[in-house]
């Protein structure tokens, strides 16, 4: 036998014996599926924004001029549903007290703004959110709006004309000369959120779940039962049987990955953006980073129980910093740059790059890169680690 047939005797052994283990099948076929469900479906739309949908808005008007109404057609135009207070309910069908998103137009603030005195305006939203922070971006959107509407106004009204609504609506028919074509850069426009976050995001942690559990814990199920110190006698090389070992945990990453694929696919309906090649060329070096973190797991261990211990601990702990159980982009700022110094957040990133934000390949060449060589460095330190006994 020559080398590459020594390494793949011993990985298509190594991979044979792990798949027999019940515990490692259910959760290479059947987690997975669970998990895409259940967090796709709580997640889905929960962190996106309304989109066309226009959001209820109570506007307390006690403006009797006709900017106030202006400033209510602007609100309108930005997905705002004008409710008044004498219309709006006050519970709802199983009697729990409505809370309104509230507007305040103050009184005289046509005449005050003619007069060009400061009016202010009181808005009462949500405390904290996304959602809120995009309902008062539109609102503020359509003040300045109007603000700008009765500039441009006030500029080219004919001498000795004075400002009048009547002014507004004919200078408001005029077609603007300049027009501004805004487009997104890629295909989505907001956080990704459901399945979109959900498939990618639990791939991720289960490849390296189930690595640091099963592929760890069956090298050291070997060495404890004296099995390593068995193939240290046969004719083979340290360097074949590190490489056979690392085959057969790589070959059970990629299984991994491509049972994840297939359910996310088939089951889910999955969109894997345009860079499909390159997304399964992220996903094989995170496979092969995870494959040299179980070896290196597996070689430095001194039992079962550490093994699953850490292995778990390790997956929680990187999933949650590296956006696989949530979009990091909805983390503060600190965390957004924690992300970049966990292997699962250079994955993350990555994918969120090609399949939510539809960017070109190369954009995930950095990121591949880094877990390529990740890989290597802790490939490189498990075969020092590596031992029979």
């Amino acid at each position: 036998m020559n080398t590459l047939q020594i390494i793949l005797f011993l990985a298509f052994h190594d991979l044979k014996v792990i798949l027999k283990e019940r515990n490692t099948r259910v959760w290479l076929f059947v987690m997975p599926g669970i998990f895409f469900y259940f967090i796709g479906t709580v997640t889905q739309g929960g962190i996106g924004f309304p989109g066309n949908v226009a959001v209820p808005i109570l506007v307390e008007n006690e403006d009797a001029g006709y900017i106030g109404k202006h400033l209510e057609a602007r609100l309108a135009e930005n997905q705002f549903e004008i409710i008044r207070p004498e219309d709006a309910p006050r519970v709802n069908e199983d009697g729990e007290e409505i809370t309104y998103k509230t507007l305040n137009i103050p009184a005289n603030f046509t005449e005050n703004i003619l007069a060009q005195e400061q009016v202010t305006l009181t808005y009462t939203g949500r405390s904290a959110g996304l959602a809120n922070n995009y309902d008062l971006v539109r609102l503020q959107k359509a003040a300045y709006t109007t603000l700008g509407d009765i500039i441009v106004v006030a500029v080219n009204l004919p001498e000795g004309e004075v400002m009048s609504e009547a002014a507004m609506a004919a200078m408001l028919e005029v077609e603007a000369l300049t027009t501004l074509d805004v487009k997104p850069a890629g295909r989505r426009q907001i956080i990704p959120s459901g399945m979109q976050q959900a498939i990618p995001g639990t791939l991720v942690m289960f490849t390296l779940l189930v690595l640091l559990t099963s592929g760890a814990g069956m090298l050291m199920f070997e060495r404890e039962n004296q099995l390593l110190r068995r193939l240290a006698s046969v004719p083979f090389t340290r360097g074949q049987i590190v490489a056979g070992k690392w085959a057969g945990r790589m070959g059970l990453a990629v299984v991994q990955v491509v049972v994840a694929i297939f359910i996310g696919t088939i089951l889910f309906g999955m969109d894997w953006g345009h860079s499909l090649p390159m997304v399964l060329v992220i996903l094989l070096g995170w496979a092969a980073l995870c494959t040299s973190l179980a070896l290196l797991l597996g070689s430095i261990a001194k039992s079962e129980g550490q093994v699953t211990g850490f292995g778990v601990l390790t997956t929680m702990v990187l999933a949650a910093l590296g956006g696989a159980w949530w979009p990091i982009e909805i983390a503060p700022e600190w965390m957004q740059s924690l992300q970049m110094f966990t292997p699962t957040g250079w994955t993350m990133d990555a994918l969120h790059k090609l399949i939510s934000f539809d960017a070109h390949w190369t954009s995930a060449l950095p990121n591949l890169g880094i877990l390529l060589l990740a890989s290597l460095a802790v490939g490189w330190l498990a075969a020092r680690k590596f031992r029979f006994i």
